[in-house]
């Protein structure tokens, strides 16, 4: 699972929105293995867009888990995920 950040988007991501990737990066990796963030990118100061490809055989399950994982890292840093 391999994030491909663009080196002009990582050149707009704040530290605290780096941050926040990387902990959802990695608890998604453990949880939801079978997502692939394909990119990253500020939206606002405190709000991050996460694009993911999803197989073809992905669950609702999956799908709900990947969100709490979101709302959960949200909960810890302040920032805001927006998956697409």
């Amino acid at each position: 699972m391999n994030a491909k950040i663009l080196e002009t988007q990582n050149g707009k991501l704040s530290n605290a929105q780096l941050k926040t990737f990387d902990k959802f990066r990695r608890r998604l990796k453990k949880k939801v293995p079978d997502y692939v963030i394909t990119w990253v990118r500020p939206y606002k100061e405190n709000i991050i867009e996460v694009g993911y490809e999803s197989p073809k055989r992905m669950t609702y399950r999956k799908t709900l888990q990947a969100a709490k994982l979101a709302i959960e890292v949200e909960d810890e840093t302040g920032v805001l995920i927006i998956l697409h």
